[in-house]
């Protein structure tokens, strides 16, 4: 009878919640709270990480700070320092008796263990970029860029402070502070750009990933070099094939370091590879792996690699053997995008899960135990009525690809019943996964599913998660990979997922260029969201950084070759739009600059569309302030329900 009465209880308590859940609004999605950068404590006892916190105020970004707790979860999380404004960067030392951490105009604090005052171990101008502590816990390199001269300075507090570009370059430089007298020398004089550093077990080395300068036009030419920690001479060149970074370890048993290594063509493909630490050829060990590794760590055996990685849809931890290159897959994970991470001392793993009714929590995983659930960071996820995701495949009609995206149906969602559909586009090259969409101002699924709308995440060609063949078809977007995309909805639809009169499509960045393109070249979407989307690839060339990886995409200079420019910049097929469209930038957006959308936005207005165009003062590619992700997310709900309901 007890049995049958707490079943009672819970029917009746699901009932309750289904009925009284409310509807997500934007200012739900902007009250998550967001973990990133967990660390597993040496003695495999403690956590800590960073939780960025919701915005107070509409004009401000977010702020973060480092928590710790116990891994058995006994104890709540901790604010490491309460006062503290906007550390981050957690970092224990090897013997695990002082945390090191960034705060406070990017400066290394030392917490040390049963201390409650941190102290500070650098004071350089400009600020700290990376910093790993040494293998023995006495010093911890780091690096910082060159600053302005003296008379650069005089210069400019004169009014003199025109800028001169690709001249008086300022470099970073690796550095070397004591922790026992807080003293820092500069280790490298040589003029190259550092992007990544790990310590050699010895203490005596340090492996680097280095570009010949800081231009844009150097971000991709990397390579893999050793120097020595007290002269900072490079000792050996180990690989010119760095085409990734946020793979450099070197082995516990200092043999080997780890890489990502890519085509001498620097197309968009990486794998990892492994090259003696001595010197030798690379070998590459998940070349043929038809998935995309995220992050990775070396096992106290120095023979395994544990690593997380994106498969289609899904997410896994797994074991890589060095050797021969098997996986053994530990546990899966779920994830929507980004914010990923893990760290483990080869018998405890602490990492970073969702669930299907909550965002990012941390998960702790012993070998003897199955994974458990430790943090509880937003209860509120709980009285949201929230869409429901699956997995969904189709084949492009025109080579036969077989595709795979995410699906969220609202909360109500009847079978057979056509709802309005939104496709919404991915940003960058990272694949949509399965997971909570909807920590984040851009990624707009649960709160469109739970306005009403069937939400369409595409994973089309060249994007993570399919291996680096796969990737390398990033080069194919807006041509094969807009079939992709076309054909996943005509899949909804003839599934009578979709209604084919009440389509819509939005997306930010390379979502927001992938919407550009879909509405000149169909009709069948009667609204459209573009947020920061690329217009035109001749005009972006000469005003954005990522003229280097235009030049990969289309195989040369539009001065050289403008035709492959042309045919995938929306802008030359705007004669053709009838959709209604709004757009939405960042004034100060570098990487696709405003008149991006100037342009788009006079096209449409020339051919008689229906265009709105909304500015943020003060936000670049990212929009940060809390004031301006409500408007963003406020607009693109109301235009679809105008143009869709």
């Amino acid at each position: 009878m007890r049995i049958k009465s707490l079943l009672a209880i819970a029917v009746i308590l699901f009932c309750f919640l289904v009925t009284f859940a409310q509807t997500i609004t934007p200012e739900d999605i902007l009250s998550i709270r967001e973990l990133s950068d967990v660390r597993h404590s040496p003695d495999g006892k403690q956590v800590a990480f960073v939780i960025t916190e919701p915005a107070t105020s509409n004009t401000q970004p977010r702020t973060s700070n480092i928590w710790t707790m116990p891994v058995d979860g006994s104890q709540s999380p901790r604010l490491l320092i309460p006062g503290m404004i906007n550390a981050g960067s957690p970092r224990w030392s090897p013997d695990g008796k002082t945390l090191a951490f960034v705060s406070d105009h990017a400066q290394v604090y030392l917490l040390r263990a049963g201390e409650s005052t941190a102290v500070q171990l650098t004071s350089v101008p400009g600020g700290v970029e990376d910093f790993e502590w040494s293998p023995d816990s006495k010093m911890i390199a780091f690096v910082a860029r060159d600053q302005p001269a003296r008379d650069e300075q005089e210069k400019k507090a004169a009014g003199y402070d025109a800028v001169e570009v690709d001249r008086n370059l300022k470099y970073s430089r690796l550095w070397i502070a004591s922790v026992s007298d807080r003293n820092a020398l500069q280790v490298t004089k040589q003029d190259f750009e550092i992007y990544e550093l790990a310590w050699s077990p010895k203490g005596d080395e340090l492996a680097l990933v280095v570009a010949p300068t800081p231009k844009a036009e150097d971000s991709l030419n990397l390579s893999l070099i050793v120097v020595n920690r007290s002269t900072g001479e490079v000792a050996r060149t180990l690989s010119k094939l760095v085409n990734l970074t946020g793979a450099l370890r070197w082995s516990p048993d200092g043999r080997l370091i780890s890489f990502y290594e890519g085509p001498p063509t620097k197309e968009y493909a990486a794998w990892v590879s492994i090259v003696p630490a001595g010197g030798g050829p690379s070998r590459p060990f998940l070349k043929d792996y038809a998935g995309s590794v995220l992050r990775l760590e070396w096992m106290p055996d120095s023979k395994h690699l544990m690593a997380q990685s994106v498969e289609g849809t899904h997410q896994v931890l797994l074991t890589v053997d060095v050797e021969t290159g098997n996986r053994s897959k530990i546990t899966d994970v779920v994830h929507s995008q980004w914010n990923v991470g893990f760290s483990t001392n080869g018998n405890t793993t602490a990492y970073f899960s969702q669930s299907a009714g909550s965002p990012s929590d941390i998960w702790i995983l012993k070998t003897d135990a199955p994974p458990r659930k430790i943090t509880g960071l937003n209860p509120q996820t709980a009285g949201w009525k929230l869409g429901k995701l699956r997995e969904v495949e189709w084949k492009n009609s025109k080579d036969g690809l077989l595709r795979r995206g995410v699906i969220i149906t609202p909360p109500d969602y009847q079978p057979g019943r056509l709802y309005p559909t939104i496709v919404n586009t991915h940003p960058g090259d990272t694949a949509w996964w399965m997971g909570w969409h909807g920590s984040k101002w851009w990624d707009w699924g649960q709160l469109l599913a739970s306005n009403g709308y069937v939400v369409f995440l595409p994973n089309t060609r060249g994007v993570t998660g399919e291996g680096p063949r796969m990737h390398q078809t990033i080069a194919d977007w807006g041509g094969m990979a807009f079939q992709d995309l076309i054909d996943g909805v005509d899949y909804l639809v003839e599934q009578k997922i979709a209604d084919p009169n009440r389509l819509g499509i939005g997306g930010w960045s390379n979502g927001g260029f992938m919407t550009e393109y879909a509405i000149t070249h169909t009709t069948r979407f009667k609204a459209a969201v573009a947020q920061a989307g690329h217009s035109d690839f001749f005009s972006l060339y000469g005003a954005s950084y990522l003229s280097s990886s235009l030049r990969i995409s289309f195989g040369d200079s539009p001065h050289a070759s403008r035709k492959g420019y042309d045919e995938r910049s929306p802008i030359m097929s705007v004669r053709n739009c009838r959709t209604p469209t709004l757009l939405l930038h960042g004034e100060l957006d570098s990487g696709v600059p405003v008149g991006q959308a100037y342009e788009f936005y006079a096209g449409l207005k020339d051919v008689g569309v229906e265009a709105e165009l909304v500015v943020y003062p003060r936000e670049r590619h990212n929009i940060q302030e809390r004031g301006h992700q409500l408007d963003v997310q406020r607009r693109m709900l109301a235009w679809f329900d105008k143009h869709l309901k």
